[in-house]
């Protein structure tokens, strides 16, 4: 029988550890186009297991927070963290050379935040731990309460934030971006050039300088649309295909070796590709 309560990592080829929630119940702003390409509907997220973990992460997430608020569930999430700190950074902390993969989390490869506590949580368990990266996307700018939530975890040295936008939703997007322009990066879901928005584009040049927003062209698996060529825009590698999915997880995982949307603390060699 499944567990009924528990938080738990996935562990996915392309940006490492992650952690997961529920799409339903969490992703309060999404839009039809995120809802139709999001790769939460692929066949690997939709196996009982991983629904079952998604479910019972959010379980516990409500539990937590009602029984103790942000700071119970920080408690907690910190342990989460703890587990998958690399066998050597102890020895690489003494030494000073850097682990042999970096000590990072995405927060959310399925999901978003969908209450102000759960981001204080966050917020929280990433000041405790600063030695790890954490990274995220997120559309729940749309709720004012979550943004402010959201602005402080983004504004922390270890994390760093990503205003998801499309066609649809871009002008709450921008509009959000320009309150706190210091703090938040700007993540497009691309379209094909024919179905983008024509107002995107212009809309980018007049808020982000040049390679500044990491562009997303729909995919699924190794297919996907024509990733336009724009000033603004630094399409991702992975998409793309120059950093391979990778299963062994003793090696950097594709989202690590870029580290194009990694805390700066964090980064490495950024490979520049557009095609």
């Amino acid at each position: 029988m499944d567990k009924e309560y528990g938080l738990e990592l996935t562990n996915n080829s392309k940006a490492s550890w992650a952690f997961s929630l529920p799409r339903s119940e969490t992703c309060i702003g999404a839009t039809d186009i995120c809802k139709k390409v999001c790769y939460g509907n692929g066949v690997r997220y939709q196996t009982a297991g991983q629904r079952a973990k998604r479910q019972r992460n959010f379980r516990t997430v409500e539990l937590l927070l009602s029984k103790g608020g942000p700071e119970l569930l920080a408690e907690n999430l910190v342990s989460l963290i703890d587990q998958v700190r690399p066998a050597d950074w102890l020895a690489a902390s003494i030494t000073g050379k850097q682990t042999r993969t970096p000590w990072t989390i995405r927060l959310h490869d399925t999901g978003d935040f969908h209450v102000p506590s759960y981001a204080r949580a966050w917020w929280i368990a990433a000041k405790q731990r600063p030695q790890c990266s954490l990274w995220f996307y997120t559309r729940s700018f749309v709720e004012p309460s979550i943004f402010d939530a959201l602005t402080e975890l983004a504004s922390l040295h270890n994390c760093r934030g990503w205003l998801s936008i499309d066609s649809h939703n871009f002008e709450l997007g921008l509009l959000a971006y320009a309150q706190r322009s210091g703090i938040w990066e700007l993540a497009l879901l691309q379209e094909s050039e024919e179905q983008l928005n024509e107002n995107v584009l212009p809309a980018l040049d007049e808020i982000a300088t040049a390679k500044q927003v990491v562009s997303f062209p729909v995919h699924r698996g190794r297919y996907h649309v024509p990733p336009i060529k724009h000033k603004t825009l630094f399409t991702c590698p992975a998409v793309l295909g120059v950093y391979k999915l990778e299963s062994n997880f003793r090696n950097p995982r594709p989202c690590q070796s870029c580290s194009f949307c990694l805390p700066s603390h964090s980064a490495s060699t950024v490979v520049e590709v557009q095609s």
